[in-house]
């Protein structure tokens, strides 16, 4: 997904929640936002699919679980309807299947509804400027289930353009990918192999086998 940077008073968000308390307060939390123009609401899949063929959003902040269609099949629909819409997930869950589709599925920003409220309004925020934003809790999530993983043929994709010096767009353009996706795969490797730079993650990957010079 690629990223504009909206000017201020121009950002049109949806928010997709069925719990009428939840929805409540997340609306009062866009209020008080910079940059943010519209907010429409949507209770049900149906009704956020209705409202994405009425205008084209620019945010969506969307649960895993709503009551006619799972949060995941409803953001594939959306996508084919608006495909750069910007993509925060806002979830309850966090058992370790869930994580791992939420990290799959390229959403710009993931916080958890344990999490504080700040670090949804800083998601909120990011994703409003065109980065993206994982949450606290929700990275240390990643960071446990990441521990037990192998590398995917992508992450092994961006992991090799790495090591051949290659910069995010230029990744990018190769993997026809967003930058922001390409940063995403960066984490993620870095998550993995437990480094904390880029010389690191090379030589941590060449030492386990994932590369070689």
């Amino acid at each position: 997904m690629y990223h504009k940077t909206k000017q201020i008073g121009e950002v049109d968000i949806l928010v997709i929640e069925d719990h009428q308390i939840v929805l409540l307060g997340l609306s009062t939390l866009l209020s008080t936002c910079d940059g943010i123009r519209r907010i429409d609401k949507a209770t049900t899949a149906v009704e956020a699919i209705s409202l994405a063929r009425e205008h084209v959003f620019d945010i969506i902040i969307i649960d895993v679980e709503l009551p006619d269609m799972s949060g995941f099949e409803l953001l594939d629909r959306l996508r084919e309807i608006i495909p750069d819409v910007s993509v925060i997930f806002h979830s309850m869950h966090e058992e370790f299947w869930i994580i791992k589709r939420m990290m799959n599925s390229g959403a710009d920003a993931i916080v958890l509804k344990s999490d504080d409220i700040g670090e949804l309004k800083k998601a909120i925020e990011r994703v409003v400027s065109g980065d993206s934003y994982y949450s606290n809790r929700y990275e240390e999530y990643c960071r446990e289930y990441e521990k037990q993983q192998i590398l995917t043929e992508r992450e092994l994709d961006v992991l090799r353009a790495i090591a051949e010096g290659k910069k995010t767009a230029e990744i990018a353009s190769e993997l026809f990918v967003s930058n922001n996706t390409v940063e995403f795969h960066r984490k993620r490797l870095l998550r993995k192999l437990g480094a904390s730079n880029m010389a690191e993650l090379i030589k941590k990957a060449m030492e386990r086998g994932f590369m070689r010079l």
